[in-house]
Formats: structure tokens, sequence, C-alpha cells
């Protein structure tokens, strides 16, 4: 099904549609709009005999098609849909949870209401694969944004959803990380409370001139606070569904690597990162957990001018120290209790959110009847 609004057509694929029906849909477009990519099929691993994950299954998946784009500085097309994202005014909700994976988002997703009455839930992606699912929890509207990994993809997810959103904004991130240190323990819910830390690889120690003046190859930001009141909330959240021991918080580092600013070694690279660890662990002492995103989603929110609450919640997989890993089934488990935990902290936290006029973009998807 092939949806036009404005100038730009957007194509419309049900989430339980098979994959041959997707094909056969593919094909019956013209030949520019394959080019730029028909909708694409999306599984949905869904609990059967439950009201939401039938609402998850009863949805469509909207992909916008590529539009011409104007103003280089912060680019939207003719309809005011932001460049990585694809979202416009309207789409996303105040409440934002921000997942890592396709699959995360669309299992959270089950634990949505529609919208509004009579209707599936909001759901688009984009054409660089960010995935924005649009519902209710709490009757509260809340979207959940797949935010893939590192600090690039993260500043796309907060700067447009920031772009198209009235009032004040509260994001959670939901993700995993590697344990430095007690509290935190494989299997456990660690928020970032006081905040997070940055870690990032100094491309001049590597050069002549860097080692002639011993330079360190890895530098380490102070910490950036999360939101109080926020992190609060999903510590009470997550202890209620997990119990007390199942979850802590504590100081987050997050890195611009999966490897080489994260201390993982291979004989291919010069990474210098042999004492990494200790040396993070000198610099700030309490810092607990290691991962990617963390510390870019607090530090827009410090400089929002006031207007984005922040806080993260990382699910322990790996143990730095031991090298143990956490089996993939308590994963999902995990992953699903501490994602009601964020969904609920967030419907539970009260903002300045009341929309305004939308500059022709029309009413939010969950005002409509």
């Amino acid at each position: 099904m092939a949806e036009r609004s404005g100038a730009c057509a957007v194509v419309a694929l049900s989430v339980r549609a098979p994959c041959r029906l997707a094909a056969q849909r593919e094909a019956q477009l013209p030949p520019a709009a394959r080019r730029r990519g028909a909708a694409r099929q999306l599984r949905v691993r869904a609990d059967a005999g439950t009201a939401a994950a039938g609402d998850v299954a009863a949805s469509t998946v909207l992909r916008p098609r590529k539009t011409d784009i104007s103003d280089a500085n912060f680019p939207v097309d003719s309809e005011g849909r932001t460049y990585h994202l694809g979202t416009r005014r309207g789409e996303v909700a105040n409440r934002i949870l921000s997942v890592g994976s396709e699959k995360r988002a669309l299992m959270l997703a089950e634990y949505l209401q529609p919208p509004a009455p009579g209707r599936g839930l909001f759901m688009l992606e984009s054409s660089r694969g960010f995935l924005t699912i649009t519902g209710r929890y709490l009757d509260v509207p809340l979207s959940i944004i797949v935010t893939h990994m590192g600090l690039a993809n993260a500043d796309f997810v907060v700067r447009e959803s920031r772009a198209v959103v009235d009032g004040e904004m509260a994001f959670i991130r939901l993700g995993t990380c590697g344990a430095l240190q007690p509290p935190a323990r494989l299997g456990s819910l660690v928020v970032a409370d006081p905040g997070a830390i940055l870690i990032r690889r100094n491309p001049d120690a590597f050069g002549p001139e860097g080692e002639a003046l011993g330079l360190p190859p890895y530098t380490f930001s102070q910490p950036i606070p999360s939101d109080p009141v926020l992190s609060l909330a999903l510590q009470l959240e997550a202890a209620r569904l997990l119990g007390p021991e199942g979850v802590c918080s504590g100081l987050n580092a997050t890195a611009d690597s999966f490897y080489c600013s994260q201390g993982r070694r291979t004989a291919w690279f010069d990474d210098r990162n042999e004492n990494l660890l200790a040396d993070l662990l000198t610099h700030q002492p309490s810092t607990v957990t290691l991962e990617m995103e963390t510390a870019q989603l607090l530090d827009l929110a410090r400089c929002s001018r006031g207007s984005i609450r922040a806080s993260a919640g990382v699910i322990v997989l790996a143990d730095r120290q031991s090298n143990d890993f956490l089996g993939a089934e308590r994963i999902e488990q995990l992953e699903r209790l501490a994602g009601q935990a964020c969904l609920a902290a967030l419907a539970r936290t009260q903002l300045e959110d009341a929309w305004g006029a939308h500059n022709g973009s029309g009413t939010p998807v969950w005002h409509h009847c």
C-alpha cells in the first residue's frame, strides 16, 4: 500500500506480511522508487495471546521516500522530515526510549498501546535504518527509537528528535555494557547515576610529533551528570521488576570504539591500550560500566538549554575482568524486564509537554481519533 502525503510518497507495509508479499509490492513500484528502496519486511517476535503483541503485529511500517533536501545547516525535506531519522513533527513523543537494536525495539513495542483508539502503533523506518515506534504506555504518549551504536548515531537521534518535538523531553537509553568492578555484575541493570565520562582515542598520539611529545593515546573527560529525578525513577521501577538485588547505580564510561577505546587488544593494530582500563580506574576510581552511547546522550541533555532530561540503564552482558558473558536466553529476559522499567519511568515523569501549532504538519499521531 502506498500512501501519499504532501509531496512525499510513503510506503506502508504490514509488519505481519510475509517476505513474498513485500517482494511483490516492491516489484510493482516504479524503477526509481525501487532504487530508493521500498518498504523492508520487519519480523516481529510477538508473544501470542497478549494484546500489546497483537498491536505490534497489526501495525504497518512506513518508509518515507527521499525527496529534495533544503537547509544544509539542518537538513529537512519538503515535508519537514529530518535527514537521518525521517520523522516530522507529530510523529515523535516527548518521552523517548533509545535502544540499540531493531529486535529490542520490536520486543518492547509489545508493551505499548496504540497511540489512538482503533489504530496500530505508529512505526516508521528511515532510509538510514532508524526505526521509530510511537504508542502509549500507561496511557502516556511515548516513542521507542532504534539508535544503533556509537556517538554519532546517538547524536542524530537526540538532535533530530528535539527538532520535531514541542516542549520538554525525557530520554532514557536502554543498552548493554561490560562491568569493570562491583556493584556492577553479570546480569545486573546499572543506572548511570551520577552520570558518565567519555573515553576518546587521541589520533595525535600515534604520529611522530605526538610520540615525541609523549601525548596520551586516550583521553578521559570529567563526569557528565544524568538527570537525578529520572535516574531515581528508573532505579525504583527496575527494583520493582528485577528485585533490589538486580539493579544498582554507578558512574558509566562511554568509549568512542568497541575495540581500542575499551581496552580490547589484537595483534593487527597498534592501539597502545594495554593499560587503558587501569588508567581509566585511576582517572575515575568509581567507574563501574563501559559502553558506547550514554555520555553523548547526557552531554546533549546538559547542553539542551534545559529542554531535555536524560538518564540510562545498561544491562551487564560481559565481565571485563573475568571475560565471562551472559547467556542469550537470560539477556532477553532482562531486556524485557528492564525495558518495562524504562517505559514506566518515562511515563511517570512529569514534563512541560503541551503541544502547540505544528507549522502545517497536523496534529500528533496520538491525537488522531
